[in-house]
């Protein structure tokens, strides 16, 4: 009799309480606030460290076509024609024979869509899916001016370039297929408080191809960084390279317009003070000018 009530004693003393049970979730549920986000940004981490890495072997493929073709930089579409969809081939199609790679032209972050048709990759021209990609191509990055004779735009030279570390030829953008090429001086500026604009916060833009979202890709899949490749091959993440405003399209066209159009390449307004100072310029690069 004495022996079985020890044995229950003992039982008992090793029993959990109802407390003590509420005590132990609430430290489980305090470790996981705790944990989750940290998880959520080591996950985030991660895919900013590959899509940077997807970055850097597009333009180093640059580098290498550019080593084949004189130092010229590769238009930025086909082949500066936007009319030769058999003879020209976008960036994808053209850096292949050196990237060997057709899945790095997107952003880890936003993945890969699935695209009507499939990727074709035979010979002759692959087709209009090659426009399509999350990873763009700065069109002043690649390109300036106009030539004479055929009217347009003329490679870029990487021994003519002033700061080929500064020049930014790459960038990951927010579309759900993306933009193959997008223009650095507009894309400059950001146009905020939900207005239109080239680069804008409008969510209906980013499903329909109205933009090419450099902005949104920076908030959404990078904290705020702009996931960049540059001339001399190398590839980062960098911050604070947009002008914010209401309407940076009026500012834009304003400058051209007034100003860029006749050559006159001096600021006259505040956007246009922001992205011909030093770091913005050589970071977006000129239209006008084959050494930034």
């Amino acid at each position: 009799m004495s022996l079985s009530l020890d044995r229950r004693h003992a039982s008992e003393k090793h029993a959990f309480t109802l407390i003590e049970l509420l005590v132990v979730i609430a430290i489980i549920a305090i470790l996981a606030a705790i944990l989750f986000p940290v998880f959520a940004q080591a996950k985030s981490a991660a895919k900013q460290a590959a899509t940077v890495s997807n970055v850097k072997q597009n333009v180093l493929g640059a580098v290498m076509y550019a080593n084949d073709y004189d130092d010229y930089c590769f238009p930025s579409w086909q082949d500066g024609n936007w009319d030769d969809p058999v003879g020209g081939s976008y960036a994808v199609q053209k850096l292949y024979p050196y990237t060997k790679n057709i899945d790095i032209v997107w952003d880890v972050a936003g993945g890969i869509p699935q695209i009507q048709g499939g990727r074709h990759t035979g010979p002759g021209y692959w087709g209009d899916w090659t426009v399509d990609q999350t990873l763009s191509w700065n069109n002043n990055g690649l390109m300036y001016g106009t030539d004479p004779v055929t009217y347009l735009p003329m490679p870029r030279n990487y021994s003519s370039e002033e700061q080929p570390s500064a020049l930014m030829q790459l960038l990951s953008v927010y579309d759900p297929f993306g933009w193959f090429a997008f223009d650095g001086t507009q894309a400059s500026c950001h146009t905020i408080n939900g207005l239109p604009g080239y680069d804008d916060e409008i969510p209906a833009d980013y499903t329909t191809g109205n933009l090419p979202g450099v902005w949104a890709a920076a908030t959404k899949w990078h904290a705020g960084g702009y996931v960049s490749g540059f001339m001399d091959g190398h590839a980062k993440t960098v911050k604070g390279m947009q002008f914010m405003a209401t309407d940076c399209d009026n500012q834009t066209y304003q400058w051209w317009a007034s100003n860029s159009s006749q050559n006159n390449f001096t600021p006259n307004n505040a956007w246009s003070k922001f992205y011909l100072s030093d770091g913005p310029l050589h970071y977006w690069g000129s239209w006008w000018d084959a050494t930034k």
